[in-house]
């Protein structure tokens, strides 16, 4: 557009429009106009008329009461810090690039409605418009503002905690797709800016290459404390993928009894069961009672996944027994557990084949199947989530949840 003064004389051409950065309907506040080598802001209030067909902005004072262009921290300008730019939609979970920028009348103002990513708004900012209007449009082409999160704009400025305030609030799946669509950079303010059992969750959800990648971005005290809260199974697999130099180094600094949970799966032959189990799980004395079982649990706090059957061993911890959370929780306080568990209890050596783990757990409708050694010990779990990872095909495996976080 043309800007033009109270009096008609021509002051330049628009160069930028500025809004309030607010999420939701920001309004807009001035306007940037380029003059020659200088370029100056005219506020929302110095605006008589924007002709659109006209393709004219007409002020209500002269030229010489504009100021120079500046932004207040509280405000952006569209077309530097949006158009063209990359915006995470926070619906759909996923990057488009901003073709153009959506602006409404509201109560004698204008305000920002949302961004466009279609073909069709390119052709028009190419002068096509008669194509674009054939152009097909995508259900995902137009994103209300209040869906619309500046993550390359507050990258630039350096404010990770305001980026990523609304990821914080994703589900670790979804921040983990957020995190596969952006570069190292990103990948790192992102985990960074997470706590750190949040992080551990994006991890477990991040497709192997890109966690390994990502954990080797980390400084190595961070790495360490976000490994400590992965599933030791998922860690000793990670731990797998990583240069030998760096394991050992993240293995040393995490405490005596998670690095020798570690350094002992990480002994069990590729495709065992051994290879396969968590080291976490709830192994009670056979004469608990239910209410010191569930006392035992208050206590430890043991992750969800390792709940899921408490097993029952003998005073040389031989297994001989499981029970489930919900019969535990129902019973009696005083009932000993051995009174109601179950003593035929399915299990399979550490050396299994782990699709024979795999195709047991499902022909016994187990969540979670016990790994024992030749004395039938516990060793630990193999949850369903894992055995399915097995059989089942590649690219179903990115569709099945995480049963047991």
């Amino acid at each position: 557009m043309t800007v033009v003064d109270s009096a008609g004389a021509q002051v330049g051409d628009l160069l930028d429009v500025v809004a309030l950065a607010t999420s939701e309907a920001p309004a807009i506040t001035g306007f940037f106009v380029e003059r020659g080598d200088d370029q100056l802001r005219a506020t929302w209030g110095q605006v008589a008329e924007i002709d659109v067909d006209a393709e004219r902005l007409r002020l209500s004072c002269p030229a010489s009461s504009l100021e120079p262009a500046s932004l207040r921290s509280d405000e952006l300008a569209l077309v530097d810090s949006v158009l063209d730019n990359q915006v995470l939609d926070m619906r759909r979970r996923v990057f488009v690039r901003v073709q153009d920028v959506l602006l409404h009348d509201r109560a004698g103002g204008l305000v920002v409605a949302g961004v466009d990513a279609s073909s069709g708004a390119l052709a028009r900012r190419f002068g096509l418009g008669f194509l674009s209007r054939r152009l097909p449009r995508r259900s995902g082409d137009f994103v209300p503002w209040e869906d619309v999160n500046l993550i390359a704009l507050r990258l630039s400025r350096l404010n990770f905690v305001e980026a990523f305030a609304e990821l914080a609030e994703l589900h670790p799946a979804d921040i983990a797709d957020v995190v596969g669509q952006v570069g190292p950079r990103e990948r790192a303010a992102v985990l960074a800016a997470l706590n750190t059992g949040l992080a551990a969750d994006t991890l477990q959800e991040m497709d192997e290459e890109l966690r390994t990648a990502a954990l080797q971005e980390m400084p190595l005290a961070r790495a360490a404390a976000v490994l400590e809260q992965i599933e030791t199974d998922e860690a000793a697999d990670i731990l797998a993928g990583l240069p030998d130099d760096l394991a050992q180094e993240l293995l040393a600094r995490l405490p005596d009894d998670r690095e020798v949970a570690l350094r002992g799966l990480a002994s069990h032959p590729e495709h065992t069961a051994g290879a396969l189990m968590s080291a976490e799980f709830v192994a009670l004395p056979l004469g608990s009672t239910a209410g010191e079982a569930l006392a035992w649990i208050r206590r430890e706090r043991p992750d969800p996944h390792a709940m899921i059957y408490l097993y029952l061993v003998d005073d040389e911890r031989h297994l001989v027994g499981m029970v489930g959370l919900r019969d535990l929780v129902l019973a009696d306080p005083a009932q000993p557990v051995a009174g109601f568990m179950e003593d035929d209890v399915v299990a399979v050596g550490v050396d299994a084949d782990e699709e024979e783990v795999g195709r047991t757990m499902t022909k016994y409708d187990l969540l979670a199947i016990p790994v024992v050694d030749e004395q039938r010990r516990p060793l630990g779990i193999v949850t369903l989530d894992d055995a399915l990872d097995v059989v089942l095909p590649e690219d179903w495996k990115q569709r099945l949840p995480r049963l047991f976080r």
